[in-house]
């Protein structure tokens, strides 16, 4: 492991990981440019017109099998997209794979209501309007005024009229919209975190910020906002939850703080077919998690894919 990093953070990650996944997180950290991925925006045309559209312009892309309208680009770069028509008029727009997975998880149907509970970057709110077929209503929330003005930006070049924004401090949520009490059919909860797939050995900024206490802070600040939020949720309903790191404190052990404090929630088997998913961990350090954590997902890194930890948790009473 590359000994630029935070000390803290190289023994956390050996006490996570295989040898041999350890060897692709270390290529990751020296990774200079990410391939190109996208997927197809659905509400203003369809990968047919798309696929067309790169044919005719020598750009070659795979298809995400296990993921709706996702591709790589693989022979170019996203500037190569930028004059196209297809850029120019929100046809496309670009989300990893790992980004694009939680919402791909939720069984959606038109006409549901949900809850984008920490709206901004905003890429799965537009993603979950186009699983509505702008059907139904999605309440996207966020807490700060240029997000939320970006948000609204976004979603009307990507042609999404079924989205609300609300501001809102999420772990206040439930006070602050009393009429949202079981109110939604799923929550997707990405939530804030240490964000340590950005981590680069060439960009000293990407990792400096980082320390344990980052981490702590945003296991108390998930913990608030998850608190906030299950009684937002129909029983029988699902709420998704995604972060992008990889500390056990803001994954696994976040989802061990649901179990044990809200019976009503259940996990659900995640099942994604692809060669950078892992297994969860079921203890760490001094912390055994329980067994029900087998049911989540995490993500290695990798040119197309950041890390991601994945829970389903249905509400069942």
């Amino acid at each position: 492991m590359n000994s630029k990093l935070p000390v803290d953070f190289i023994e956390k990650i050996k006490n996570i990981y295989s040898k041999e996944d350890l060897e692709i997180c270390n290529k990751w950290f020296e990774i200079e440019k990410r391939k190109t991925v996208f997927r197809v925006n659905t509400l203003k045309t369809n990968s047919d017109e798309v696929l067309k559209t790169l044919k005719d312009n020598n750009l070659e892309v795979s298809k995400v099998d296990f993921l709706e309208n996702a591709f790589i680009l693989e022979n170019g770069i996203e500037k190569d997209l930028w004059d196209l028509s297809i850029f120019e008029k929100w046809h496309i727009y670009m989300q990893s794979i790992s980004s694009q997975l939680p919402v791909n998880l939720l069984n959606i149907k038109e006409w549901q209501r949900i809850l984008d509970i920490t709206a901004a970057p905003w890429g799965k709110t537009s993603q979950l309007s186009e699983k509505l077929n702008n059907t139904g209503k999605i309440i996207a929330n966020d807490n700060n005024a240029i997000r939320i003005e970006k948000l609204n930006f976004t979603l009307k070049r990507q042609g999404c009229t079924n989205v609300e924004v609300l501001k809102s401090d999420a772990r206040n949520i439930k006070n602050d919209n009393p009429l949202y009490i079981e109110y939604f059919d799923h929550i997707v909860a990405d939530l804030p975190c240490s964000a340590e797939w950005k981590f680069n050995i060439n960009r000293e900024k990407s990792f400096g910020f980082w320390d344990t206490l980052v981490v702590k802070r945003n296991y108390r600040l998930q913990k608030q906002i998850l608190e906030n939020t299950i009684d937002l949720l129909k029983i029988w309903w699902e709420l998704i939850y995604s972060t992008c790191t990889i500390s056990p404190e803001e994954n696994e052990a976040i989802i061990h703080m649901l179990l044990c404090n809200f019976p009503q929630l259940e996990l659900e088997d995640i099942k994604i077919d692809y060669k950078n998913s892992r297994d969860w961990i079921l203890e760490y350090w001094k912390q055994r998690f329980k067994k029900e954590i087998s049911k989540t997902k995490r993500i290695l890194p990798s040119e197309e894919s950041e890390w991601f930890f994945i829970a389903k948790l249905k509400k069942v009473s």
